[in-house]
Parts: structure tokens; sequence; C-alpha cells
């Protein structure tokens, strides 16, 4: 599980650098940054909801400082 996020994040990663390449060639002009971007935003989305499933099913363990319990 920890490797498909990772992969995920990687394409989100990828999207954003052809969103940027294409942003510089075409000079703000073309349909492809657009493109790009909005498949970012959709993948990150998904990402987001794959993490939260996950959680709730037992498939990855959230830790550190934020999951300490509050001491009274």
């Amino acid at each position: 599980m920890k490797i498909l996020i990772l992969l995920i994040l990687l394409f989100i990663i990828y999207s954003l650098g052809l969103a940027m390449y294409h942003l510089i060639r075409e000079k703000g002009q073309g349909i492809n940054t657009v493109r790009f971007l909005t498949v970012r935003i959709i993948v990150s989305l998904f990402l987001f909801a794959l993490i939260m499933v996950a959680i709730k099913m037992g498939w990855i363990q959230p830790h550190g400082i934020f999951m300490q319990p509050i001491k009274p």
C-alpha cells in the first residue's frame, strides 16, 4: 500500500512538471497546461480518498506526534 501511495505521489509531481513545461513552452495560451493541472487535482483527490479508506480499513496505521493521546 505504501508503494502505491508513493507511485501516485510521483505521478502527481510528474503531472505538475508537465503542466509547468507546457505553461512555459506555450506561454500560457495552450490547453495542455489546464489539462495536466486538472489531472493533478483529480489524482490528488483520489489519493486523499485512498488514504482515508486505507486508514479506516486498517491497511495503514497513522503514527507520529499528532496521534499521541492528550494527557490531562
